[in-house]
């Protein structure tokens, strides 16, 4: 199979993958005991590329909300959870581990699902999301999700975003699976796309 090919080919709706490269069968399911929300733009809905899916794929319980107006904040009122926004606001404190939660409540994150733009306009207009208290992630090792392009040097796709909390909150041993699962996603993409010439993920990631 050429690479012309696979980009043509149709694609896995779980891992966005061509049939012929799918990591369905390879992708572990996980829980964590942090809840994590996805607000996902309505033109990420149907991009093979998109991370917040594949995130919602291996980690059970992911909410993810459309942000198709008018948008409906009603999952993430009330209840136990004390939800932050995780998006690098001017000001916002950074998450760290041990970041205590409301009493009597869980910590929880919502991740926003777009592109920088469409995530800083859904940050400022979202009913029920911008009132959320802002939280942002400290500098972390550099990403080796470039299937898409980023514009910004601190930019992280959706799902690298929502693993490095974890691994904040949880620690990095919780998180190694996920990390792997990525990585393997990640380079059975850039297989496809020609900048990797094995559909393996290499050993200079070191996950």
């Amino acid at each position: 199979m050429t690479h012309q090919r696979g980009r043509r080919a149709s694609r896995c709706p779980g891992c966005g993958l061509t049939p012929a490269t799918c990591a369905c069968d390879l992708l572990p399911r996980l829980r964590f005991a942090t809840p994590v929300a996805i607000v996902q733009h309505p033109r990420e809905r149907s991009k093979p590329t998109n991370t917040g899916r594949l995130f919602a794929r291996i980690v059970e319980g992911t909410r993810v909300l459309d942000a198709d107006p008018p948008f409906d904040p009603k999952p993430l009122e009330g209840g136990s959870i004390d939800w932050r926004l995780l998006f690098p606001r001017a000001g916002a404190p950074l998450l760290e581990p041990g970041m205590r939660p409301a009493a009597g409540r869980r910590l929880g994150l919502v991740v926003l699902d777009g592109s920088w733009r469409q995530c800083a306009r859904m940050s400022r207009r979202l009913p029920g999301i911008s009132e959320l208290p802002f939280v942002q992630l400290p500098d972390g090792p550099p990403s080796f999700w470039t299937v898409r392009t980023q514009h910004l040097k601190q930019g992280r796709s959706t799902f690298e975003a929502a693993l490095r909390a974890l691994e904040l909150l949880e620690g990095p041993d919780a998180a190694a699976p996920l990390r792997r699962a990525f990585a393997l996603v990640t380079a059975r993409f850039l297989y496809l796309k020609g900048t990797l010439r094995s559909p393996e993920v290499p050993a200079a990631w070191g996950v």
